[in-house]
Formats: structure tokens, sequence, C-alpha cells
């Protein structure tokens, strides 16, 4: 063994051992940060959890400082809820590490799919059966539709939005909302999906995707996405059922 083999293999050595020393570490940070996420929902309510170092110490520094945990009644992976003699299937989760969130739901609605078409492209009218527009105005350019619409976040905390969002429709299938400029969210889509059932009644899911400006509180959000997709989808039932009395009478 020649004095320059002994040096590269001593190296070797050192650094192996320099290798298992920070594994360690990176696993008491993974341990630690396990045990403050997991009581609220796991490592997606968790911001930032992806810009964590890798060196030992600053794992743990980091996970412990960065950790935003979000209650757990913010995400669940299903629920019913009943809203007047409205079934509403939906849920919401958290994404993109707690910097966003995505919901979803559904209802039956006793109308043909074309009345609930109707209903739901009716924009300017939105103020009038779902809860919390404040306001909605529709400009046409051609075969494009941009729809301007303020929303209420919070009536105690006086908390509104603004949004312009282009309307992608497919008429009696799907419309797709998306953000274009605006205040309140910086990413927002959302899509209805009208679905005729065999007794010729409508199936209507609606699906968002949201990421909320950094001024309004992610648990504000998502606690108002929860309690508003329903209401809004059992609004829209009821006024379809509305408008097709007369017809049906």
């Amino acid at each position: 063994l020649t004095p320059e083999d002994a040096q590269i293999r001593g190296g070797m050595i050192k650094g192996s051992h320099a290798s298992r020393s920070g594994g360690r570490g990176l696993l008491c940070a993974g341990v630690i940060l396990t045990a403050f996420v997991a009581p609220c929902g796991g490592f997606g309510a968790v911001r930032g959890a992806h810009n964590l170092c890798a060196s030992r110490g600053s794992v743990t520094q980091r996970g412990h400082a960065r950790a935003i945990l979000v209650p757990s009644p913010f995400s669940f992976p299903q629920y019913a809820a009943r809203y007047g003699d409205a079934d509403v299937d939906f849920s919401t989760t958290l994404i993109n590490f707690g910097l966003g969130l995505k919901s979803t739901g559904s209802v039956s609605i006793e109308a043909p799919v074309e009345i609930v078409w109707n209903l739901v492209t009716d924009y300017e009218r939105h103020p009038e059966f779902i809860p919390n527009i404040l306001a909605s105005k529709v400009e046409r350019v051609g075969n494009q539709v941009v729809l301007n619409q303020r929303g209420l976040l919070s009536n105690k905390l006086k908390l509104r939005c603004d949004m312009r969002l282009e309307v992608t429709e497919r008429r009696l299938v799907e419309l797709k909302l998306q953000r274009i400029s605006g205040h309140g969210f910086m990413d927002f889509r959302a899509r209805y999906q009208f679905n005729a059932l065999p007794d010729g009644n409508c199936r209507l899911a609606y699906e968002v995707q949201a990421m909320p400006c950094p001024i309004f509180p992610m648990p504000l959000v998502a606690n108002k996405v929860r309690k508003e997709v329903p209401r809004m989808l059992s609004a829209l039932r009821a006024k379809a059922i509305e408008r097709c009395r007369p017809a049906t009478e």
C-alpha cells in the first residue's frame, strides 16, 4: 500500500462516515417534521417543506421554523352534506405544500341538462342565486367570453376579491373558468361538468383549484371554500328546479 493509496482510502472512509452522519441528521429531521405534520393532515399541510436544506442541523432548524400547520378540518377526502332537500357530495384538500387548495363537489338536479346549462351560463344574474357573488359582468370579444366577478370572502373582515376570468364553453358538456387578472387569488381555475342522467335529469359536478394571495390566510380561504361549494351547488339546484317548473306544469 503506497502512501498515495493510503491517503485516497482514508479520504473515502472519512467521506463515508460523513455521509452516514448526514443521513442520520436527515432521518432525525424527517422524524421531527413528521411528528409536527402528521396530526394536521400530512405533508400537504406544510408550506415550504421542499425548501429544506440537506445539511445536518439546518434541516431540523428550518423544518421547525417553516412548518406552517393547517388544522385537519381543512383537508378531508370526502364529505356529504344536506342542504334543504339536496344531498351534496364534496371534498376539499390542500395542494402545493399547503399553498393552494382543490375542492370538488356534485349534486343531482331534477331538471334537464339544458336548463342547468342555461342557468350556470346566465353570468350576469349570478349574484341573484349564487351566494357571495356580489357582482358579475360579461365582456364578449368575438367568440371569447370574459367574466368580471367580485366575490365576498369574509363579511366580518371585509375581504373581497375581484377577478377577470376567461370562459371556455362546451355547450351542455363543460364550462371552464380561468383567472386572467385581479386580486385575491394568484391562481384560480374552475370547471363545471354537466352529465345527463337516464331519467332525464342532470348531475352537476364542480371542481376548483385556487391559490390565494398571501394576504388571505389559507385557513380562512379553505374554510370558506369548504362551506361555499356545497352551498353554491345547492343554490344552483334550487334555482334550476324553480326555472323548470313553469315548463312542466
